[in-house]
């Protein structure tokens, strides 16, 4: 019997993450089964296999490169805004993304989106795969 392949074409899948727990550091994320503590919006058109297999895409991929795009995305910059209400921008030295990546946090809320194009098959995921991760975070 041969096993099923599963075919994304440029499909895009999201987590919103809320609330996560106090003491959780950015660097440390996702090493956390997120996937778990999401709520996670597939494309309606998707079969129960196709969203199995696209989780479990979806959760290897973060754990391998998670941490690695979260820096990126800090690297680019900065919107932050104190408790008394000013904000500004800032650009992140590698000192401040070490900072912050290791600092616990009192809160953290994200919006992950990620595109799948490839293939599934019994070896595994061949194609792109694609983050973006929209972070508001508390200290």
């Amino acid at each position: 019997m041969t096993s099923p392949t599963v075919t994304f074409d440029r499909e895009e899948l999201k987590l919103h993450l809320s609330g996560i727990g106090t003491g959780v550091t950015l660097g440390s994320l996702f090493e956390l089964h997120v996937v778990n503590e999401a709520d996670v919006e597939f494309p309606h058109s998707w079969s129960e296999l196709q969203t199995r297999v696209a989780l479990q895409v979806l959760q290897t991929n973060l754990r391998l490169r998670g941490t690695t795009d979260l820096r990126q995305t800090l690297e680019a910059g900065l919107t932050y805004s104190r408790a008394e209400g000013p904000s500004a921008e800032v650009s992140a030295t590698t000192e401040l993304v070490e900072h912050l990546m290791a600092r616990p946090t009192a809160q953290i809320d994200a919006l992950v989106t990620v595109k799948l194009s490839g293939e599934v098959t019994e070896h595994g995921f061949a194609g792109d795969y694609a983050a973006s991760i929209g972070l508001r975070v508390r200290f």
